[in-house]
């Protein structure tokens, strides 16, 4: 979706790495319905670990989860594709 590569892995850092250690600074009863959502947290229910999450989701909850992300991002690239490339 971003054709520069600096962007890409801007975007990738911030989403991995910048966004749950931001979440810290969040009230703690928000923190706790919106974490449980980050892909990084994602990835770590379905290898077995909640990574101290107070609510962590189920594995297949988590996978579909997952699987919508990336139907979404796919989504988004296929018009992007569309539009600009056409």
């Amino acid at each position: 979706m971003l054709r520069n590569t600096a962007a890409a892995i801007t975007t990738f850092v911030a989403v991995f790495f910048v966004v749950p250690t931001l979440t810290l600074l969040l009230p703690a009863s928000l923190t706790d319905h919106f974490v449980q959502y980050l892909p990084s947290n994602l990835g770590g229910v379905l290898t077995g670990g909640s990574s101290g999450l107070a609510h962590a989701l189920a594995p297949w909850t988590g996978f579909g989860v997952l699987c919508g992300y990336t139907a979404v991002l796919i989504g988004i690239a296929a018009w992007r594709l569309r539009r600009v490339d056409a």
